[in-house]
C-alpha cells in the first residue's frame, strides 16, 4: 500500500491543505523545558503528553476524590489502571522535567515501565486500503422514517434548524417500495449475521404520524425474513415517540408483534423544550398517555417500554431523581435512558461544561451504590436512576473492559469507528436516499439509493476523510484516544469543506473531545474508587454483563489490532 507525503492514502481522503489547517488549529500545546518536553491537548489544563530522550509518553494521572492522597495513573499504550505515589504523581505532572539522582532516575524507569513509552510524534491510526470497497452491506441497524413531520417542535431537535447540515420538518414519507427495498438491503439471510445483535428503529418527525407506513413496514420486514428464512432472534424493532397520539389500536399491534417502544419524557425541563408548534409545552399530554398505556397495558409497559429523557441546560440531577422516582408509572417501565443530545456543532455543547459538576454528582452516586452486593445493587433505584445515564453506561465499560494493548503506538481503529459508514447503520431519507448517519441526513453523508442499492465506494470514503481528520488533530496525542468513542459524523469533515468551514469544524469536534474526555476519566476515577472502596469482586458483574454481550454481538469489524 502507499501513501503520500501527508501519511493518508491518496484518493477519496481530505485534501492536503484541508489536513494542515486542521494539524494548525487542533495541535497540542507541548513546550520544550530543557532536554524534555510536556504538553497538554486542547481543552486540557494537566500534563498528558511528554517528549523525553526521543520517546513519547501518553498518559493520564489523577488523585482521587474519595481517597486524598491516592493516586492513579491510566497507561493508554496497555490499557491498564496502576495506583502510584505522590512523588511519581508530580513528577508526570510537572511542565519541566529532568529527573537528576539515582532517586529520580530509579523512578523514572518504573514510570516508564508502566506507561511504556514510544517512537514516533503519537498514536498511529490505521489506513483505508486504496482498493477497499463496501462490496456486499451487513447492515446492524436500519433506522426508517415513516414520516419527517411532527407533531410538535422541541427547540433542540436535530430537525429543528438550528444545526447546519440536519434537514428540516417536512411532510415527507419514503413510498413503499423504498421501504421494502432497503428492508431487502437488510434483511439477507445472510449466515454470518444470524447471530449479531441487530435492530430496526422507527423515528420521525413523529412515526406514529404515519401510523399506516410504519404497520406496512413492520409487515414488509416480517414478510422478508420469511422469504429468506432468516430466524434473526437477536433482532429489536423499536418505535420511537412522543407518545401523544397513542391509542388502542396501535397498542394492540405494537403488542401484537413484539415492538419495543421509547417514550420521550424530559422530567423537569420538559416543557422547556418539548414544545408544541404555538410554543405550549406538552408535558401533561405526553405522562397522560404513558400513565394511561401502564394502566391498561402493565405487562407490555415492564417488558417492552422505555422512558427516554434529554439532559438538557440546566442540569439539576436532584432534581431529575425525584422527578423520575416519585413518578409510579415510570417506576414501572423496563429502562430508563438519560442522555444528552448529540447533533454536532460546537453549539451542542456550549453548556456542557456548566453540566460537569452535576454529571460527577451521577458518579458518585454510581460508586457509592457498589457498597451493595450485585443483586441488591440491580435493584437499587440510585443505582438503576445512575446506571440509566448514557454518557455513563458507555464510559464506565469503555474504561473497564477495554482489551489490554501491546505497549506500541499502532491503533487496530479509527476511534469509535468500528465498521465502514453503511454497514453500521443505514437510514432511510424520504426520496429513498440511503444515509451512513441518522444525524446528517444530507448529501455529505449518502451512501446509496433504494434504486441501486449501497455504493461500494462511498462509506470508504467518509472513512478516509475521517482518518485523515483524526491523524491530523490532536487525536494522536489523545490519552483518550484508545477508548474514544467519536465516530465519524461527529467529525464530519469534507473535501469539499472551504477553509472557514474546517475551522468551525474543527472547534465543533474539540468542543466534543472535551466532553468525550471528561466522560471516560470519569469512567476511570470510578474504576479505580470501586476497586479500592469495595474490592474487585465489586466489579464481577459488570464484567459478566459486559462478556456475555461481547459473546452474542456477532461483530464484524473492519479493523482489527
Amino acid at each position: 500500500m502507499t501513501t503520500d507525503t501527508a501519511g493518508r492514502t491518496p484518493a477519496g481522503g481530505l485534501h492536503d491543505w484541508q489536513i494542515a489547517l486542521i494539524e494548525e488549529t487542533d495541535r497540542p500545546d507541548i513546550r520544550a523545558r530543557g532536554s524534555s518536553a510536556a504538553g497538554t491537548n486542547a481543552g486540557e489544563r494537566d500534563v498528558t503528553i511528554r517528549r523525553h530522550r526521543g520517546l513519547t509518553w501518553i498518559y493520564k494521572v489523577w488523585e482521587s476524590d474519595r481517597h486524598r492522597g491516592r493516586f492513579h495513573l491510566y497507561a493508554p499504550t496497555t490499557g491498564r489502571v496502576h495506583g502510584i505515589s505522590a512523588r511519581q504523581a508530580e513528577l508526570l505532572r510537572a511542565t519541566g522535567w529532568e529527573p537528576t539522582g539515582p532517586a529520580e532516575e530509579a523512578e523514572t524507569a518504573e514510570l516508564a515501565r508502566l506507561i511504556r513509552p514510544f517512537d514516533g510524534p503519537g498514536w498511529q491510526f490505521p489506513e483505508v486500503r486504496p482498493d477497499a470497497r463496501l462490496e456486499r452491506p451487513r447492515v446492524r441497524v436500519l433506522m426508517l422514517n415513516p414520516t419527517e413531520q411532527c407533531n410538535i417542535r422541541c427547540t433542540y431537535c436535530y430537525y429543528g434548524g438550528a444545526y447546519p447540515g440536519t434537514r428540516p420538518h417536512q411532510t415527507a414519507s419514503p413510498a413503499a417500495p423504498m421501504v421494502k427495498a432497503a428492508i431487502d438491503l437488510f434483511v439477507t439471510g445472510e449466515e454470518r449475521l444470524e447471530p449479531a445483535q441487530r435492530a430496526v428503529y422507527f423515528f420521525g418527525g413523529e412515526p406514529l404520524l404515519a401510523f399506516d407506513q410504519l404497520r406496512e413496514a413492520v409487515l414488509a420486514l416480517e414478510e422478508r425474513k420469511r422469504e429468506v428464512g432468516a430466524r434473526m432472534e437477536n433482532l429489536v424493532v423499536q418505535v420511537n415517540s412522543n407518545g401523544m397520539l397513542l391509542t388502542p389500536e396501535i397498542v394492540d399491534f405494537l403488542v401484537e408483534h413484539d415492538i419495543y417502544l421509547n417514550l420521550s419524557v424530559d422530567g423537569p425541563n420538559h416543557d422547556r423544550y418539548r414544545v408544541d408548534r404555538r410554543g405550549k409545552g406538552t408535558h401533561d399530554r405526553v405522562r397522560e398517555r404513558a400513565d394511561w398505556l401502564a394502566e391498561n397495558r402493565p405487562d407490555y409497559f415492564a417488558s417492552r417500554v422505555a422512558i427516554i429523557c434529554v439532559l438538557s441546560a440546566p442540569l439539576d440531577e436532584a432534581a431529575l431523581y425525584r422527578y423520575f422516582s416519585g413518578w409510579p408509572t415510570a417506576l414501572r417501565a423496563l429502562a430508563w435512558d438519560f442522555d444528552l443530545l448529540l447533533p454536532g456543532g460546537e453549539e451542542s455543547y456550549s453548556d456542557f461544561r456548566r453540566m460537569f459538576a452535576e454529571q460527577r454528582r451521577v458518579w458518585d452516586l454510581f460508586v457509592a451504590s457498589h457498597r451493595l452486593p450485585y443483586a441488591e445493587r440491580e435493584r437499587s433505584g440510585r443505582y438503576r436512576f445512575a446506571f440509566s445515564h448514557g454518557f455513563l453506561h458507555r464510559s464506565f465499560h469503555r474504561a473497564l473492559n477495554q482489551p489490554e494493548r501491546d505497549g506500541g503506538p499502532r491503533f487496530g481503529h479509527l476511534l469509535g469507528a468500528q465498521l465502514v459508514p453503511g454497514n453500521e447503520y443505514l437510514v432511510l431519507g424520504s426520496d429513498g436516499t440511503l444515509y451512513s448517519s441518522y444525524e446528517y441526513q444530507s448529501p455529505d453523508f449518502a451512501v446509496g439509493h433504494t434504486d441501486r442499492g449501497v455504493d461500494p465506494e462511498a462509506g470508504t470514503e467518509q472513512l478516509r476523510m475521517f482518518r485523515d481528520a483524526v491523524a491530523a488533530g490532536s487525536c494522536r496525542t489523545c490519552w483518550a484516544a484508545p477508548i474514544c468513542t467519536v465516530t465519524v459524523p461527529e467529525a464530519p469533515f469534507r473535501r469539499s469543506d472551504p477553509a472557514g468551514t474546517v475551522v468551525d469544524k474543527v472547534a465543533a469536534k474539540r468542543a466534543r473531545c472535551l466532553s468525550e474526555r471528561e466522560n471516560l476519566e470519569q469512567g476511570l476515577r470510578a474504576r479505580a474508587d470501586i476497586e479500592d472502596a469495595f474490592g474487585a469482586e465489586a466489579l464481577r458483574g459488570h464484567r459478566e454483563d459486559w462478556t456475555r454481550q461481547a459473546e452474542g454481538s456477532g461483530r464484524l469489524d473492519y479493523f482489527h489490532a
